[in-house]
């Protein structure tokens, strides 16, 4: 397939390319012509695009899939997703399949406190609720975390330790105030048929953290975890490929955090275990059979490292002067 994947300066999008590379023709793009991955590919599947919440990204999206004669698009990148899901029959009506969640789906993952209420006695949640000045002063044990109803990834959120700490929070309701979890972190790679069944549900331990990427994990297989992850991505409508991350409570019950409806970045880890998503997801679209039952993984480590990519300045300047055009 002929394939064009956004968010090409991050970790996600280059776990796609280690995956597909070999096999189709990928295409990559990113709104900095420094991002490393443009420069996996040759320099006529480069291209320049708006940020993720800019107007102007799906018209460019769009452009480029139909000059490019694009079969597939995979953003990567958070804040692009609902602007490109809104628009997929845009896209689909051209024939660019889009195998990313409904529009739906990505307004339940981006809201932390709709996302609870949707799982809400069907999977282990923290205690949890808006904060405001009312709920702020019947609060008398620490500590608590607080963390920005809507957003993605870990920013905002912070362990409330005191009153002062409680008191620095916005209490207008736009932050959640939930139990706090001191166990183990699991983020669970799942995948998910167009037809709603989840064939694939991976649990890692994020062993080593740096710039909010694991640099050390290792698959571990955990029924409870994985069972909790499967009934979450049923239960909000995720599609394709998306991490769905638990943390164990005081009480020993793993509890939701988050679903990040996306391509995860440390995804190499996955496919080594022995589920290679982007392959599915590809298979899938080229109406190839994929697996009806959970697929079995093995329990694996890993470690990363800095690698090098070299190249000739020229082709920076070329991309330089695509972005100032655009």
């Amino acid at each position: 397939m002929r394939i064009l994947i956004t968010g090409a300066g991050g970790a996600a999008a280059v776990s796609v390319w280690k995956s597909l590379s070999a096999e189709h023709e990928l295409h990559m793009a990113d709104m900095d012509p420094l991002a490393a991955g443009l420069y996996l590919v040759p320099p006529g599947r480069r291209l320049i695009i708006p940020r993720g919440d800019a107007p102007a990204l799906v018209p460019a999206l769009h452009s480029a899939c139909r000059e490019r004669g694009i079969e597939a698009l995979l953003p990567t990148v958070d804040a692009e997703l609902a602007p490109v899901a809104a628009a997929r029959d845009r896209f689909e009506s051209d024939g660019i399949a889009l195998p990313i969640s409904p529009l739906e789906c990505l307004r339940i993952c981006r809201d932390k406190q709709l996302l609870i209420e949707a799982v809400q006695g069907k999977v282990p949640v923290p205690g949890n609720e808006p904060l405001t000045e009312a709920v702020a002063a019947g609060i008398d044990r620490f500590p608590r975390f607080a963390k920005p109803r809507e957003g993605a990834g870990s920013r905002g959120v912070a362990k409330i330790n005191s009153r002062d700490d409680l008191d620095k929070q916005p209490q207008d309701g736009s932050v959640m105030l939930q139990e706090y979890l001191p166990g183990e972190e699991y983020s669970v790679d799942v995948y998910v048929r167009r037809d709603g069944r989840v064939i694939a549900a991976v649990p890692r331990d994020r062993m080593k953290i740096d710039s909010g990427i694991a640099v050390a994990s290792r698959t571990i297989n955990l029924p409870e975890v994985i069972q909790s992850a499967i009934r979450t991505a049923e239960i909000i409508g995720i599609r394709g490929i998306a991490n769905v991350q638990f943390k164990r409570g005081a009480d020993g019950v793993f509890k939701l955090l988050e679903v990040n409806p996306r391509f995860p970045g440390t995804l190499p880890l996955t496919i080594a275990a022995g589920v290679d998503m982007p392959k599915l997801m590809v298979d899938e679209l080229m109406g190839r059979p994929v697996p009806d039952k959970l697929m079995p993984f093995k329990e694996l480590m890993v470690v990363r490292y800095w690698t090098e990519q070299y190249f000739e300045p020229r082709e920076w300047e070329v991309l330089c002067r695509q972005r100032s055009v655009g």
